[in-house]
């Protein structure tokens, strides 16, 4: 029986208080604005240092260098700067919705006692807090506190967003630190497979393992930017090199793929070993004392053939631009000249006409040409071989353009 009053007890302190917070809104006296207060103006190009405490209790601080953000506690890592530049963005543009009570009491009814989300924003002698307590009941505004001030404000609940992150959310999750538009060499190195090696000639790429061939610019870019843009997804191990036992647990010891990217003299490379489970795999940037997972589709993106590479067009011509056409198939041969003439008496441009030329002169169908002339330009291969089959016909085209 007492058990009972107990619980009708609770329910009703339970419900009291929830009906205290939903009308605390409407029944306090707000001071009344003409126009929306700024919580406070932060000259962003200023700070100097931020410290976030976000809703999962992790603090981070982050200092800036010049240009250059970094976390320094708990970890030393690069921070995310676009990240960062929301951050303050956010803090400079938090606006009060309502002043709800000038000097409020019993905080921890509003996730204020001890906050939810606190940040600091440090710029030279000028320290700016943001208290961010628990939502309203209705869930469009969030309880808050600024400097130290005693005042209970509502600010818009979506500004929690941008401020709540964690340390992992602040860094820069970059899998390797790869600037592709200077990058002069890729090497895939698959498990158990030739190893690809691709080099930059001037604006071309050119493969030079396991063949020396032209490389297609639009997978090899491709290539380089999924690297370039490959993230983390989670932080494994971290602060100590790896050890052999550890590696062999993440399946690093003998990576299924091993991709290397450089510029003049530097390198960076990737090892990606075994599965996490189906959305990720353990990764390592061999230059930093770092374990960690990425998308398992970038182990998918990275595998190629050398055939996925090359540059599969047989002519670099345009039916438009060839001015000669040659065509050998055994003991027979008949070659096409393009001659450009203008119509007699009158002052249009010259009109190109193709004709015959060997083995005797003579017209051509210039619909026909055309079409076989744009049919061997768009002709690409489809697939490479290692040698020339021992039997079928040989077909020499040589083409002049330009």
């Amino acid at each position: 029986m007492r058990g009972g009053r107990s619980l009708l007890l609770l329910m009703a302190v339970a419900l009291g208080l929830g009906a205290y917070i939903y009308f605390v809104e409407s029944e306090r006296d707000p001071v009344a604005t003409d126009a929306k207060e700024k919580i406070f103006t932060i000259d962003r190009a200023a700070v100097t240092e931020l410290r976030i405490k976000s809703s999962s209790a992790q603090a981070t601080t982050l200092r800036r260098t010049g240009d250059e953000w970094a976390l320094i506690d708990p970890v030393a890592a690069p921070a995310d700067s676009a990240t960062i530049d929301a951050i303050l963005s956010t803090l400079d543009a938090v606006e009060i919705d309502r002043v709800l009570d000038e000097n409020p009491t019993a905080l921890a009814q509003f996730g204020l006692e001890v906050p939810t989300v606190e940040v600091t924003a440090i710029a030279g002698a000028t320290t700016h807090v943001l208290s961010l307590g628990i939502d309203t009941p209705t869930g469009t505004g969030l309880y808050a506190r600024a400097n130290g001030n005693p005042r209970l404000l509502l600010v818009p609940s979506f500004h929690k967003a941008s401020l709540d992150k964690a340390t992992f959310d602040l860094r820069n999750r970059q899998a390797l630190a790869v600037n592709r538009d200077t990058a002069d060499r890729v090497s895939l190195a698959p498990r158990g497979g030739a190893v690809i090696e691709l080099r930059r000639e001037g604006v071309n790429w050119q493969l030079s393992a396991p063949v020396a061939a032209r490389a297609d610019f639009s997978p090899t870019d491709g290539l380089i930017g999924r690297l370039a843009t490959a993230q983390m997804s989670s932080i494994v191990l971290e602060g100590t090199e790896p050890t052999p036992a550890q590696l062999r647990t993440y399946g690093l010891d003998n990576p299924q793929l091993t991709a290397s990217i450089g510029t003049g003299s530097s390198m960076a490379t990737l090892a990606l070993g075994a599965a996490k489970d189906d959305t990720s795999i353990y990764a390592r940037d061999l230059s930093r004392p770092i374990i960690f997972t990425v998308d398992a589709s970038l182990l998918t993106d990275l595998r190629k053939e050398p055939a996925d590479l090359r540059v599969r067009d047989i002519f670099e011509f345009n039916a438009f631009s060839a001015m000669t056409l040659d065509v050998a198939h055994g003991t027979t041969a008949v070659a096409f000249a393009k001659s450009a003439t203008a119509p007699s008496g009158t002052d249009a441009a010259a009109i190109s006409t193709w004709a015959r030329t060997r083995p005797t002169a003579g017209d051509v169908n210039q619909t026909a040409l055309t079409d076989l002339l744009n049919a061997l330009s768009s002709l690409r291969a489809a697939q490479f071989v290692s040698q020339v089959p021992a039997t079928g016909d040989t077909v020499e085209v040589t083409v002049q353009f330009g």
